[in-house]
């Protein structure tokens, strides 16, 4: 009776353990397909990290999809709000249906990008916020910063 509770334990620990290395993840789809950013018609100029890239495809798609909560969760912390967000995909939303272009100025612990919808006479300019923690970025949605 021994060996079966042992044995039971010790298949209990290696889900664990492969749950948590992600070995049972089964679903293989690529991250830009899942959060929307292989859809974009983006030409991107100046000198962008991944990190700053990554964040500002992944709010360009939140706009094309006019994803307001999902515009929010990439706020800075902070930074912006459920309201700013709405803000923004109500100013933007119909712009982001077109080719775009992201011209990236790095700074040290923040990035501006100017972006420019095909179309559009106005640019929107991103202003990122270094998270503190290795090229992770936040985006400032406020308009008092």
């Amino acid at each position: 009776m021994r060996r079966a509770y042992g044995a039971v334990g010790l298949m209990g620990a290696a889900v664990l353990v492969l749950g948590g290395c992600d070995a049972l993840n089964t679903d293989k789809t690529p991250d830009r397909v899942r959060n929307g950013t292989s859809e974009l018609d983006l030409t991107v100029t100046g000198r962008p990290t991944p990190g700053s890239l990554s964040i500002t495809e992944q709010v360009l798609a939140r706009l094309k999809a006019r994803d307001v909560g999902g515009l929010a969760d990439l706020a800075a912390e902070d930074k912006g709000s459920k309201g700013d967000a709405k803000r923004w995909v109500t100013r933007w939303g119909k712009a982001a249906q077109h080719p775009v272009t992201a011209h990236f100025l790095l700074g040290e612990k923040e990035s501006t990008v100017d972006v420019r919808f095909t179309g559009e006479r106005a640019a929107l300019s991103l202003l990122l916020k270094d998270n503190g923690y290795d090229d992770e970025y936040g985006v400032v949605l406020s308009e008092n910063d």
